[in-house]
Parts: structure tokens; sequence; C-alpha cells
């Protein structure tokens, strides 16, 4: 025991299961892990923002809720009581075509979206073409995408995974081709695969949506791919994970971050976008932090639907994050 008093010491597990309550057999192998090997789960046995990642804070957070799981580790205990980390929601990628109405602040009026710029929305309706910012309208009749809640995305700009999607053990990426369409007004995409050797594959899809170039992608694994290897039957057998929301960088331009919260006033989903990305530098320095914090007065900064929250907490997103950073504590 804790000979000190101060809660701290190793001998304190960072985290603690009430048997009493539920059997250690109903643990996840990765919660699992990390109770055996008393690994804080912010120094998180996955991948950032992959669906292991998101799925093992989902089970901490329910079973803390429930009192079956004792948390002790500080910088838990702050991402379960003062985040939505582990919690999803449904949002809404807006495009030319669908079908919108806005909000009773603004008129409430219906129409079709004619033009996307980043975060605005231009609308045609019966008073003629009218602007909303996105998070002022509510998409009808189409399928919302879930997606993670707190969960800080970065940009292009930054230290990025060349191969950011996986599908049954192999990374692919799916990019726009920067506007190209082919003679029936089809865009194109690129995918690229990566194979268990390191070598790339690389070719081209037509599709309205980059849904269809993701399907191109998981296709050709499938078919080729885990055949090659002799994992087509393994993959077959190995449980599927539930479709969940990944993280996307912001290239709506303008802002490095960006990130997805309820809206406590109209329960809706939020997008928060922020940081300029050149912060990111300076997170291991003392003094640039205590000035930043000054300047912006991050004490005062508790509203999380505002970017000067989200600014002011950067530092204690860089491990989960996996910036190239020794501090992820408060400012």
């Amino acid at each position: 025991m804790c000979s000190c008093g101060c809660n701290t010491c190793d001998t304190k597990k960072a985290l603690t299961l009430n048997e009493s309550l539920a059997p250690k057999q109903i643990l996840s192998e990765g919660l699992k892990y990390h109770m055996d090997n008393n690994r804080p789960l912010t120094e998180h046995v996955y991948r950032a923002g992959s669906s292991n990642y998101f799925n093992l804070w989902a089970e901490a957070r329910s079973l803390y809720s429930r009192q079956i799981l004792e948390i002790t580790n500080k910088d838990d205990l702050a991402i379960l009581t003062e985040t939505d980390l582990g919690h999803f929601g449904v949002i809404y990628e807006i495009e030319v075509g669908d079908q919108v109405k806005a909000s009773k602040e603004y008129g409430g009026l219906s129409g079709e979206v004619v033009d996307v710029r980043g975060s605005f929305i231009v609308v045609k309706t019966k008073e003629g073409n009218q602007s909303y910012h996105e998070s002022d309208l509510k998409v009808l009749n189409k399928e919302g995408k879930k997606v993670p809640l707190d969960f800080i995305m970065e940009d292009e700009s930054l230290d990025l995974n060349e191969f950011p999607f996986e599908y049954k053990g192999f990374k692919y990426n799916v990019e726009d081709t920067g506007g190209m369409i082919d003679d029936y007004g089809r865009k194109v995409w690129q995918i690229s695969i990566q194979d268990k050797d390191g070598d790339v594959e690389t070719t081209t899809v037509r599709g309205a949506r980059d849904k269809q170039a993701h399907q191109e992608a998981k296709d050709f694994i499938e078919d080729e791919l885990l055949p090659y290897y002799g994992l087509n039957e393994a993959a077959k057998k190995k449980k599927k994970d539930p479709p969940i929301g990944k993280p996307m960088r912001d290239t709506s331009g303008g802002k490095a971050y960006k990130v997805y919260v309820r809206d406590p006033k109209t329960k809706r989903i939020k997008t928060v976008r922020f940081g300029s990305g050149g912060l990111r530098a300076k997170i291991n320095d003392s003094k640039a932090r205590a000035a930043f914090a000054k300047r912006h007065k991050c004490s005062t900064r508790n509203d999380r639907t505002k970017a000067s929250y989200w600014s002011c907490r950067l530092p204690r997103y860089a491990k989960l994050l996996g910036l190239k950073s020794s501090f992820s504590g408060f400012w």
C-alpha cells in the first residue's frame, strides 16, 4: 500500500476491477492488458484513432460509470469525467444536392444545397439563395455518419500516416485527385494500398462519392491480397469490428484541427475548428505555454463548444494524438 498517503505511488493500481460486481472475463483483451500491466488508459495500447482505441475508451467509460471499474490515474479520470471521448454521435456531411432545413432562429426555410464553401452552405429556397453555417442546418432524408466525440483531428500539414485507413490488416488511402472528372461527370479518386511486403498498389476509381472508392479498396484487398497471402480463411473467421466513425483531416481551410462536440443547448453534434498548427512546436516550452495561457485567458475558457476551449487544452491531448511532445498535461 502507499505509505505516504499521496495515492500516486507505484503500488497503487491504475485500474482495478470490482469482482464482486463483475468477473474479469467480461473485459476485452485490451482492457485486460492495461489492467494486468498496470498501464493507464492514456498510455493506450491501441493506435489513437483506430476502432479499437475508441472501443476501449467506451468500454472503460461504461464500466466506470457503473462502479465496476475503479480508476486512480488522474489523467484517465480527467478524460472520463471532463470529455466525451468514448461517446459517439451522428454527423451529416452536407453535399450539393442534399435537402436541408434551417433552424428556427434562421427562418426554418428548407431547400436544396447548391454550393458548399467550407463550413458555409448555400441553399436554394423559395425566397432565393440563402447562406448558412453548417451547424444551423438539419439534413433531410439522409443517413448520418457515426463519429467519435472529443477527438482532435489533424490536417494534412502535420505528420500523418501515409495510409490512414485499415481493412483486414492492410493499410490503404483514398484521395481526391483534385477535382478531376470523367466523361460522364463522375469524380476520379486515387486508391493506394500497401501490401505485406511494403509495396504499394495504386489505381483510380470513378464515382460520385468517396464511399465507392473505399469499397473498391476493400474489394481489392478481399479478392487479391487476402488470397495471395493465404489470409482469406482467417479473415472470414475474424470477428468484424462494428462500423464506427473515423477521424478526418480538416481540409476546409484555415484551421489545423477540428473536434466534434455535443452542443448542450441544442443536443446536436457540432464541428469546432481551431488552431493554426504552429503552436505544436512550442508545447514543450514552458514559457511559451504560460504566455499563451495568459494571453488567451485559458483559465476562463470553459465552453467546450468554442475554439478557445480546445486551443487552450491542446497540450493535454498531445500524447493521445501521437504528437512529438513530452508534455501531456494541462496549461
